[in-house]
């Protein structure tokens, strides 16, 4: 049965990049408890929330591009070399799909 990780078991996240990835998220996840803060009060103004949100979608959207790049550096360049090229590209195109 295949891991988390698609059956690619040898391919992990470098860890540099996991940590800046958690720190990132620990950041946002931060930030989303301060929007859910802001609705809560009844004078908040719809564009303040607006580009709170805003905010958080591009920290995600650059930690996303973080692990992206980690990925196409660390394990796409070597997928030939490993003989999982149309595993990897498949893998790609699945997870480009939702960018």
């Amino acid at each position: 049965m295949a891991g988390e990780n698609g059956g690619h078991e040898k391919l992990a996240l470098d860890p540099a990049v996991r940590e800046d990835a958690s720190r990132r998220l620990r950041s946002i996840k931060g930030h989303v408890e301060g929007i859910l803060r802001m609705l809560e009060r009844d004078d908040v103004y719809c564009v303040d929330a607006l580009k709170q949100i805003k905010a958080v979608n591009g920290a995600l959207a650059k930690t996303g591009d973080t692990i992206l790049r980690c990925h196409l550096k660390h394990h796409v360049v070597t997928a030939h070399e490993r003989g999982d090229d149309d595993a990897i590209v498949a893998e790609l195109m699945d997870v480009l799909k939702y960018r």
